[in-house]
């Protein structure tokens, strides 16, 4: 695990504005994902949503027929929907979340990022493709 993030690590340190020691790595906790998704609304381009409890994320996983395995406790947890995308690795610096991975269409990926290293307040968050592309970001406030 830890080599793997490493490696991505290296990679993204060719197209990250600051060093790579000024980022935290997040571990990527997979829920669900699939290479196979119906994509029920025909959306080629990547997208993603952000979830700060369980309910919320059901409930889009529901309606964009993705299904995962949900936590009994959700605890400290940031949940991602990412739908034709598969994300490798998270980098968080200062007030900025960069999730590295690869577009694939007709996939998607349930992940969920601890919300220990996010400060209390509004984040910019930031889906890059592993070679450097911005693809999708928004900013969201962290409660």
């Amino acid at each position: 695990m830890f080599r793997s993030i490493v490696k991505f690590m290296k990679n993204a340190s060719l197209f990250l504005q600051y060093p790579i020691l000024q980022y935290i790595p997040l571990t990527v906790r997979t829920l669900g994902r699939s290479d196979n998704w119906a994509n029920p609304f025909h959306q080629p381009n990547p997208q993603f949503m952000l979830f700060q409890d369980v309910q919320s994320l059901k409930s889009a996983m529901e309606r964009f027929q993705t299904p995962a395995t949900l936590p009994a406790n959700a605890g400290d947890e940031l949940f991602i929907l990412a739908l034709n995308f598969q994300a490798e690795v998270g980098l968080f610096r200062y007030l900025t979340c960069k999730i590295i991975g690869i577009s694939q269409t007709n996939s998607y990926h349930v992940f969920a990022f601890t919300k220990k290293y996010f400060p209390r307040r509004l984040l910019h968050f930031v889906l890059t493709e592993n070679d450097g592309r911005k693809l999708k970001w928004l900013n969201e406030e962290i409660f």
